[in-house]
């Protein structure tokens, strides 16, 4: 699974059972998304699902977890190609090879986060993805689930230690694997749910649910930059790297971090808080984050009935080995 950080992994399913306690199919918003962890076990338990995200290449993999039903059957890629099956598909893409393409140049060449024979293979899938979503032969399933099979698959054989803002000095193990192209396995059973590439304030505002669920970002990260390189790739965008920086960012930066930096203040998710409508608020956060525990407590407090759950989780860690953290689950009931 594409390794990112604040994916919830560890604690996905309990939460859903804390947040879920006394309802039964319930509508739920997941404004700060991610991956989909947390969605897709609200999905499994009968909820009828909605989430946001900023950024693109979360988006996709929220859409496949969140949207789609099953494997799409790409009808016209299959007339296209004059093949039969997706499978077929599979094997078509995998004999893809670019050597001379922009991503190989740039993130094989320049900066080592993939070996050359890999990074001319993913490079290669990109592009025919990409004229694929260029002569309309895909729809929007279709493209979210390749766009989210070919990070998934690249994630597998890439030279980092988890994120795309510096690649390792020698070759890790793994980056030494052959790239394949595989179809990601995150199709969720349940009510087809909202995958929404954007603004939580901005989409969920005076929308209803039953639990609006928050995992605001618990730190300053930018996570537009951190993971630039999937994210320019989710975007079909073949942009100018700045030749100055180590970790191959665009010349044009993001400026999708402000928005992220907002997100994770309290005013913000006050003012989120205050404008949808909910019978039940859900919060996840964690011990030494950017709000003070006290603070949030005592702000939550006053949006109804509050219970305050401690539960184990897994923090993100570059290093082998994984990192203990306590979190706390809030929920309010009004």
């Amino acid at each position: 699974m594409f390794r990112y950080f604040g994916s919830k992994a560890s604690t996905a399913s309990v939460v859903a059972n804390i947040a879920l306690d006394g309802y039964k199919d319930a509508t739920v918003a997941d404004a700060f998304g991610g991956l989909g962890n947390i969605g897709a076990e609200f999905k499994k338990r009968g909820c009828s699902v909605t989430a946001c995200d900023l950024l693109h290449f979360p988006n996709a993999f929220q859409h496949v977890r969140l949207v789609c039903e099953g494997l799409p059957n790409f009808s016209r890629v299959r007339k296209f190609l004059g093949v039969d099956s997706e499978e077929d598909i599979l094997s078509y893409l995998n004999s893809q090879f670019s050597d001379g393409c922009w991503f190989a140049k740039e993130y094989a060449e320049a900066r080592g986060f993939f070996t050359a024979t890999n990074a001319a293979k993913i490079g290669a899938v990109w592009l025919k993805i990409k004229s694929w979503k260029n002569l309309e032969l895909i729809d929007i399933d279709e493209e979210k689930f390749l766009i989210a099979s070919l990070l998934n698959s690249m994630d597998a054989v890439a030279n980092t230690a988890g994120t795309y803002y510096a690649y390792l000095k020698g070759w890790d193990r793994k980056s030494l694997k052959e790239f394949s192209f595989e179809w990601y396995r995150g199709v969720v059973k349940g009510p087809k749910g909202i995958a929404v590439r954007g603004d939580a304030l901005s989409y969920l505002t005076d929308k209803s649910f039953e639990i609006l669920y928050l995992d605001p970002p618990y730190n300053g990260r930018d996570y537009s930059r951190y993971y630039h390189l999937p994210e320019t790739l989710a975007k079909f965008e073949e942009v100018s790297i700045d030749s100055n920086s180590k970790c191959g960012q665009p010349i044009l930066r993001s400026t999708v971090g402000t928005q992220i930096r907002n997100a994770m203040k309290l005013p913000y998710l006050m003012e989120l808080i205050n404008s949808v409508h909910w019978e039940r608020l859900v919060v996840q956060y964690a011990d030494g984050a950017h709000i003070c525990l006290n603070e949030l407590k005592q702000a939550l407090g006053g949006q109804g009935t509050l219970t305050v759950h401690e539960i184990p989780a897994l923090g993100y860690q570059s290093t082998n080995g994984t990192r203990q953290h306590t979190h706390h689950v809030f929920v309010i009931d009004k």
